[in-house]
């Protein structure tokens, strides 16, 4: 069953460039972000302006504003309107005991009002204050008492206070108890001063349950809002030596941009700090570049934060964070109906939060935005970075507040000339109203300036896409006739999708649609391209969707054959590969190992993944000592993996794991259980039960170390072990081979082919290395998995530039008006291939041409639109979405309660965003509504509805247009399919709205009451269903207050309703 309502607009196809902006920002907070620019970027030192705020003395007990509460044993309950005998107020002060409120004020005062009186909440606490209590107030200016109250007790009519202030800056509110009014012990002397307000001698009203409490937030600190280490010098320490100057403001119509220039005179690295600054949204965004201009290699940069700034609230309260799960990978976890859940983490002292992303993709673990709130106000964030990111919320013992969020993990030189970018920063400042009206300026912000355009200024539209991939196994079936009878299928029953998708599996593979590298349509199927197909889209006035993963190649596709120079390995993790010294065990656990990687070592831990994959190739027939160590940083907490070729470091990695790598009791050599073995030779394998530094790895090399290994296997013709007496046993079956060793002579070495392994101990150290010499004349077979697919490096300006023109030319030669581009996980590319004093620069180099890329394909298509895609929706961050739209947010798609909750989340930060619909089923289609729909819907059938298509389809467009205007969720985020979830989108401008509300299968609820949000009080309302029934008709007031009642008698069933102010 549904509920659906009809439209009271024309609907239209594109969005102009300026949309309908709803919640505006208050000139106070246009100020804030002004000042807080001067502030931060200038060095200006700016005092807050205060409206007034109150110091407070109380016996016991906390002074409450704009409220009180009653008393039930041990608990306050409630937030209860303040109430003397029969009259209740909405505004003033509740001081739980006697006391002193000093009031300050921002300017002098003329008069001061208030009812004055014992609270009666109390009357049904557990020990009831009926007619008890028995205080006295008092109005003090300066020395002089203006008002004393008679003895007051509970059920007694308030006093009228009315004191003339004669332009005081302050004064004081005196409450005194006598002791009749503590009876065993029990105190009843508490009272309020309700309806208290003070009119100031320049016509303003402040009502003084309004003000904040001492002490407030000091002044604004002044330091710049990021930081680095520079030769391991933090830079708070210096930067104010350095070289500062300014560029010009460029002004436009909404912005004003700035640059900040710093640069080191002695060495010669220059920081350029990119500033913008919006007009009408209060909102700043900034981003550096580090670039070395001077003649030698710069000293080590590390821990790049291009944010790094404090805030600090007052007195009241207490700092929470808003914030999201991301869209997982698959590699992290499954998606489902959590992705984009809302989060609120209360952040007190001493407290910390981490938020960051995982395996390089920006969502894959938490969204890179988020709202930190406190006192009324708050600031929103969002980091603009494709890749690996963490942020850091730090509070102190006392009000404050630290943030610090940037690429993870860096530290890296710079060669002469080079230069590289960090993460994008965009801050929002916002006062008053709660966090969700901070949530609609950010998505106006998000509209307006954010969401990618075409070349005539317009929106992403809300679209209709329709696919056959669900019916061709993505559309590795699909062929030139088929798409068209698809199409043709649609168009004769009077439904013509905005565009038509095709999706993975259309192009040249061996074997399975995910071997990719060859972006040539398949001449078996496509025999003439599929420009024909593109061809006989626009014929219909439709527009052509193509998939895309140039990132990705796999081994003998075309991409591999070119030009294998530009493909990074390193997908693999450790546990893919051959063993070494291997302990894997299948399960995201606490298991570690030394693996082959075809020609390179790798090794690493688990729960999650760490992995550390050397370069130099070892398949050269010549002995190499291999040595992994596990180093557990105390002064950073994180274990620090290193692996030494040679006596030399070759590769690092780091995990925040910092558990014994226990869960399984011993490493096989050469072979384990678990994963193939390797071919070649091993000697002397060696286990410690410390990580040996730099020097004594080289010392091992030189076989010239004086550390005993807690466990030590020469392999001199057997398999004893000569340190820790637990000797190896065999692996598989067989006879183990011996040949010549390292050391020859009587020397031995073990020869394995992949049949059997030597098991031995795993004594978890917490602090350990794995050490053995290895022989081998050829590459290992390729590890399992992505472990045989290449990243093709967009850091390499030549890569970048030829697969710029190789995709232009196929975007061009077959038709895409809309280029969907998925992904590929990267950071164990990146890690893999960075080299030890460079670490995090591939990120660096891969995230600056990946953008280049996508803004190239855009200059040269001015009409070209972009899909964001890395197995669902791990790559939504600001960068990649001022370019590209999610059409398919998550890999987790039409399940109903899963389709309604990412929604709800998704909303509160990216207005744009699409999924799938599978189904004419109305509860169905409603829960799956999104900006871009894409309908998956076996048209072939003859049974298929196209009725009920059509239909739904119309009344789609009418109500998604409001997708863009101020969003606000009307139930609590659930996952459970008991209850109710509804949302509502409203246009303050025009007086209009929409409300969507779903009664899940198993809610026992029939009737709901929904408060709605952003509506004018005095305005009345017309609510009405799709067919145009009225539902209800009252005043904003109303709607807001008792809210909008909903009846929906039969379970899993839906209200689309809609609302426009009574002409």
């Amino acid at each position: 069953m549904r509920v659906v309502c009809t439209l009271f607009f024309t609907c239209f196809a594109g969005l102009l460039v300026n949309p309908v902006v709803a919640v505006e920002p208050s000139n106070t907070e246009l100020r804030s972000i002004q000042n807080w620019v001067r502030g931060h970027f200038n060095g200006e030192t700016i005092a807050p302006i205060h409206n007034g705020y109150l110091e407070v003395d109380l016996e016991h007990g906390s002074l409450l504003k704009n409220m009180a509460t009653t008393k039930v044993y041990h608990k306050q309950l409630g937030a209860l309107p303040l109430q003397i005998h029969r009259k209740t107020y909405d505004h003033g002060l509740y001081m739980a005991s006697p006391g002193t409120i000093r009031v300050f004020l921002p300017s002098p005062a003329r008069r001061f009002t208030a009812v004055f009186g014992i609270d009666s909440n109390r009357v049904t606490s557990f020990y009831s204050n009926a007619g008890r209590g028995a205080v006295v107030g008092s109005v003090v200016v300066g020395e002089k008492e203006l008002y004393q109250s008679p003895v007051m007790r509970e059920g007694m009519t308030g006093q009228n206070v009315a004191v003339p202030l004669g332009d005081a800056n302050s004064f004081d509110l005196i409450v005194r108890g006598k002791d009749e009014g503590i009876i065993e012990r029990v105190d009843f002397n508490q009272a309020d001063w309700a309806d208290a307000q003070v009119e100031l001698t320049d016509g303003r009203t402040i009502r003084i349950g309004d003000l904040p409490t001492a002490p407030l937030a000091r002044v604004p600190s002044t330091d710049l809002p990021f930081s680095f280490v520079y030769n391991g010098q933090a830079s708070s320490e210096f930067i104010h030596q350095w070289e500062k100057s300014w560029s010009d403001d460029v002004v436009g119509p909404d912005i004003t941009t700035k640059v900040l220039t710093l640069s080191d005179p002695q060495s010669g690295l220059t920081v350029k700090c990119d500033v913008t600054v919006y007009k009408k949204l209060p909102v700043v965004e900034w981003v550096l570049t580090l670039r070395n201009d001077g003649k030698t290699q710069t000293h080590l940069i590390e821990n790049v934060l291009p944010l790094d700034c404090e805030f600090e609230r007052n007195n009241e309260d207490e700092f929470v964070l808003h914030h999201s799960n991301g869209s997982p990978h698959s590699l992290v976890r499954m998606s489902d109906e959590t992705d984009y859940a809302p989060r609120e983490t209360v952040l007190p002292p001493q407290s910390n939060k981490k938020l960051n992303s995982l395996i390089g993709l920006p969502a894959s673990n938490d969204l890179p935005f988020f709202n930190l709130e406190w006192n009324n106000r708050g600031a929103v964030f969002a980091i603009g970075w494709p890749g690996q990111w963490q942020a850091d919320f730090v509070r102190d013992e006392h009000r404050g507040i630290n943030l610090k969020a940037g690429q993870q993990d860096v530290s890296f030189v710079l060669e002469p000339g080079e230069k590289v970018r960090t993460p994008r920063i965009a801050m929002l400042l916002w006062k008053g109203g709660d966090w969700l009206r901070a949530q609609n300026l950010w998505r106006s912000w998000m509209v307006s300036h954010n969401l990618p355009r075409t070349a005539d200024g317009v929106l992403p539209p809300f679209q209709h896409n329709a696919s056959s991939s669900a019916h061709y196994i993505e559309s590795s079936g699909a062929t030139e006739e088929n798409q068209k009878m698809f199409v043709d299928r649609y168009v004769d029953h009077g439904i013509t999708p905005d565009y038509w998708w095709i999706d993975a599996g259309w192009y040249d593979y061996a074997d399975y649609w995910l071997n990719v590298g060859s972006w040539n349509p398949n001449k078996n199927r496509f025999p003439n391209g599929l420009k024909p197909i593109s061809d006989y889209l626009h014929q219909r006035d439709m527009k052509f969707i193509l998939w895309f993963t140039p990132e990705m190649v796999t081994r003998g596709t075309e991409l591999d054959l070119m030009q294998k120079p530009w493909l990074l390995k390193g997908g693999a993790e450790w546990w893919m590969g051959h063993a070494l010294i291997q302990g894997e065990y299948p399960a995201h656990v606490n298991d570690s190992g030394l693996t082959l990687m075809e020609d390179v070592a790798a090794f690493g831990t688990g729960n999650p993944d760490a992995t550390a994959t050397t370069k130099q190739s070892l398949a050269d027939g010549k002995w190499h000592l291999v040595t992994a160590t596990r180093f557990i940083n105390p002064d950073t907490e994180k274990s620090e993996l290193r692996v030494f070729i040679n006596g030399e470091l070759n590769a690092f990695a780091v995990s925040n794991n910092l558990d014994l790598m226990n869960k399984n009791d011993s490493f096989g050599v050469g072979r384990q259980y678990q994963t193939r073995g390797i071919v070649g030779e091993i000697d002397d394998v060696r286990v410690y039960d410390v990580a040996l530094d730099a020097s004594q790895v080289r010392s091992l090399f030189k076989q010239q170390l004086d550390v005993k290994p807690s466990h030590h296997y020469p392999f001199n013709k057997s398999v004893k072990d000569v340190a820790g007496g637990i000797d190896g046993e065999m692996i598989g079956s067989g006879d183990f081979r011996f040949v010549p060793g390292v050391n020859g002579g009587d020397d031995s070495a073990l020869v394995f082919n992949n049949d059997y392994g030597v098991k031995i101990p795993n004594s978890a150290y917490e602090n350990y290395t794995l050490s053995c010499w290895l022989r081998m004349d050829a590459p290992q077979a390729p590890p399992w998995g992505r472990g045989d697919m290449r990243l093709l490096d967009f850091g390499d300006p030549a890569a970048a530039e030829w697969i710029t023109e190789y995709v232009d030319s196929r975007i061009t030669s077959q038709g895409v008006d809309l280029y969907r581009h998925d992904g590929i996980p990267p950071l164990s590319f990146w890690n893999a291939n960075d080299e030890s004093e460079r670490r995090g620069i591939s990120e660096m180099k891969h995230v600056e041409g990946l953008l280049g890329y996508w803004d190239e394909l855009r200059r040269r298509h001015p009409m070209l639109r972009i899909d964001i895609c890395s197995g669902g929706g791990s790559r939504n961050e600001l960068e990649t979405l001022r370019r590209a739209v999610p059409l398919w947010r998550s890999d987790y798609a039409y399940e109903t309660t899963g389709m309604q909750t990412l929604s709800y989340g998704m909303a509160l930060w990216i207005p744009y965003f699409g999924t799938g619909i599978n189904t004419t089923d109305e509860y169905t289609f409603w829960s799956q509504l999104a900006p871009s729909n894409t309908t998956t819907w076996d048209v072939r059938r003859d049974d298929f509805d196209f009725e009920a298509a059509r239909r739904l389809l119309a009344q789609r467009r009418d109500v998604i247009s409001y997708y863009y205007d101020d969003y606000y969720p009307l139930t609590k985020y659930r996952t459970d399919n008991d209850v109710w979830m509804a949302w509502q989108f409203n246009r303050e401008s025009e007086d209009s709205g929409v409300v969507m509300a779903f009664r899940r299968p198993d809610s026992p609820t029939s009737q709901m009451q929904l408060k709605l949000r952003g509506l004018n009080d005095k305005h009345v309302y017309v609510v009405t269903d799709l067919e145009g029934r009225v539902i209800q008709r009252d005043s904003g007031a109303k709607l807001a207050a008792t809210g909008l009642v909903l009846d929906l008698s039969e379970p899993r069933s839906v209200a689309i309703c809609k609302y426009r102010k009574r002409r």
